[in-house]
């Protein structure tokens, strides 16, 4: 009896692995830690990390995860005491590495893997190289299951881990010959008023050398990810002496010796940040938005909306409720003033401030709120946006609510123009121009403002 159920078990593992699962699906790469591209040096030990984004949406029964297993190519070799750890979704798990022939690492997990979630697994791990230098050298992965049999094939290369680097399963291997040391390296502090330090140096020749680490006193390098990178301007630098040096690299395991030492000394900053750009300020369903572009100081940590009270005619900040814009733009930023305003005319401003407190002069924008079409008599030649247009609030209706459209009529009753707003439009804007595109004659228009079921009628002047 015992010698059946050993057969039924190796027979049950044989059609487990030749069937090979298809329903867990993966994709993954391997790259080294700190780097983007995969290049390492021959002959040296280096860290890697193997990530795989494994959906188990769609697992069966005989595909729970037991093994992650590693196979390296030749030449690359490991050990259990180099391997680091496991995680799962940026969460450690725990696990027991296993090498075999020095070159298959097998990462078997404490707790079986049976859920059907969706995963990011990062396996890092240190790995000595080989001495021969490789073009393309191609590492496989693929998860086992409780029997160690193969759940699918080996998993396919692909963008994993949500970064721009190497996204796939194939190292290059390169001479283990550091670059020549950088030549030409100065740093002159900034004489304009800003704590900042410009570096510069020469390009080097060597087409291996993918970038550049600058020094600064003890602290962690500054890496410039260009070759031809010739210069480098640190900012905000604590005022003080400060020494620097470069050096030029093929990978971060792989650098030139550094350069001579450069001394500086940093003045106090004291220069004011450029002020922010493109300010527009608009009356919305939510309030007044203010929304701007970024100074181009690179200096710049925060900014401050100002509103001016019209009992006192100075400025005071906004509640700090700046936001960046929901667009996939991070140079635009957005603020929202939820008071109901009078009638008036009121000036927005926003200045930039930067580490030090320095302050930008002010972007200033002006918001006229009126309860009629302002301004009027309007001159649609006119250069001038706060005279070449006309403004229909909606508040002209007093707590009136449904489709805002403005109805424009000739003195004979002929319509000129329809206007209909978007649900969150507060005002229409006539430019002067007839359903055509043409500029209307200069003379008298009467308008209907229409809130739902509420409207109202009056006049208004064309002055060409």
């Amino acid at each position: 009896m015992k010698n059946i159920q050993i057969a039924l078990t190796l027979i049950v593992s044989l059609f487990i692995a030749m069937n090979s699962y298809g329903a867990v699906t993966s994709v993954g790469e391997i790259n080294v830690v700190g780097q983007t591209q995969g290049i390492v040096p021959a002959s040296s030990t280096v860290p890697l990390i193997v990530t795989l984004s494994v959906d188990r949406s769609l697992a069966e029964p005989g595909e729970e995860i037991k093994v992650i297993e590693i196979e390296m190519p030749s030449g690359f070799l490991t050990r259990s005491s180099y391997f680091k750890g496991i995680l799962r979704d940026r969460n450690q798990i725990v696990a027991r590495p296993v090498v075999s022939g020095g070159n298959v690492l097998r990462v078997e997990l404490a707790d079986v893997i049976r859920d059907f979630q969706n995963s990011i697994y990062e396996i890092t791990f240190d790995c000595q190289t080989p001495n021969t230098v490789t073009l393309e050298a191609v590492f496989r992965a693929r998860l086992r299951n409780l029997d160690d049999a193969p759940i699918g094939e080996f998993i396919r290369p692909g963008q994993a881990d949500g970064k721009l680097n190497n996204d796939n399963f194939t190292l290059q291997v390169i001479p283990n010959i550091p670059p020549n040391p950088v030549i030409g390296f100065t740093a002159e502090a900034d004489t304009t008023g800003e704590n900042d330090v410009t570096l510069r140096w020469q390009k080097s020749n060597d087409p291996d050398v993918n970038g550049y680490l600058i020094y600064r006193d003890k602290e962690d390098p500054i890496e410039v990810k260009d070759r031809f990178s010739t210069t480098f301007r640190d900012v905000n630098v604590p005022p003080g002496n400060h020494t620097y040096q470069i050096t030029a690299y093929k990978t971060l395991f792989l650098q030139s010796e550094r350069s001579a030492i450069q001394t500086v000394n940093v003045s106090p900053d004291t220069a004011a940040p450029e002020p922010p750009v493109m300010l527009s300020v608009t009356i919305t369903n939510e309030g007044v938005e203010i929304l701007w572009k970024s100074s181009i100081s690179r200096d710049v940590t925060e900014y401050k909306v100002l509103f001016p009270p019209s009992e006192t005619g100075g400025t005071e900040p906004l509640p700090s409720n700046i936001e960046r814009t929901p667009e996939n733009d991070e140079t635009g930023y957005i603020s929202i003033d939820d008071r109901r305003l009078n009638i008036g005319s009121f000036t927005y401003a926003v200045i930039a401030i930067d580490e030090a407190g320095n302050a930008s002069a002010p972007a200033q924008e002006k918001l006229r709120i009126f309860d009629k079409p302002y301004p009027n008599p309007f001159t649609p030649l006119s250069p001038d946006k706060d005279f070449n247009q006309v403004v229909f609030p909606a508040r002209v209706l007093e707590d009136a609510s449904g489709e805002f459209t403005v109805h424009i009529y000739d003195i004979d009753g002929m319509l000129v123009k329809t206007l209909t707003a978007l649900p969150s439009d507060t005002e229409l804007t006539w430019d002067g121009r007839d359903e055509a595109g043409e500029i209307v004659e200069s003379g008298i228009y009467v308008y209907q403002l229409q809130v739902g079921d509420s409207f109202k009628t009056g006049t208004l002047i064309v002055a060409k």
